[in-house]
């Protein structure tokens, strides 16, 4: 890995690009908030009928395509991505061990493209396996800028 000059903050520079979004204000108005999310994250059980609330890195958001689980996230991995880059907590997320992490892939076919973008989602209470396919809703909301989140629900196969 190259050695990049820190930012302000003391961060890496790629750290930072990585978890700030270029223009937070356009965000947060281009994006509809959803009063649900406000009140905070949680789901009961995981069946696919039912919307689940998630969160996803604004740049990973991509509402309506359908994605797959590859793997789940490893706890401690998931608590230092749910964390500041120092280590430190989000007012937002008080207690990110509460949460599971899962890679997931976007399945990018048809108009003459095959590809796949990996991303993370994260949820409280969120039980997901290797396989399953879900979607992002357009309801979205800044959950937190500081990470770089969005809050959002998901829902299995249409």
């Amino acid at each position: 890995m190259t050695n990049e000059t820190d930012d302000r903050e003391g961060r890496n520079s790629t750290e930072a690009s990585r978890r700030t979004p270029p223009r937070p204000d356009a965000l947060r108005k281009a994006i509809p908030a959803t009063g649900a999310l406000a009140l905070g994250l949680g789901s009961a059980g995981s069946a696919s009928a039912q919307p689940q609330n998630v969160l996803v890195y604004t740049y990973d958001y991509h509402p309506n395509v359908q994605f797959r689980v590859t793997d789940s996230i490893e706890q401690s991995t998931t608590v230092r991505l749910l964390r500041r880059p120092g280590g430190t907590d989000v007012p937002e997320i008080s207690q990110p061990d509460d949460y599971n992490g899962y890679v997931i892939r976007y399945l990018l076919r048809g108009r003459g493209r095959r590809g796949n973008i990996t991303a993370f989602v994260f949820g409280r209470d969120l039980v997901l396996s290797p396989g399953d396919r879900r979607r992002f809703s357009e309801d979205a909301a800044v959950f937190s800028s500081t990470l770089n989140l969005l809050g959002t629900t998901i829902r299995g196969r249409d």
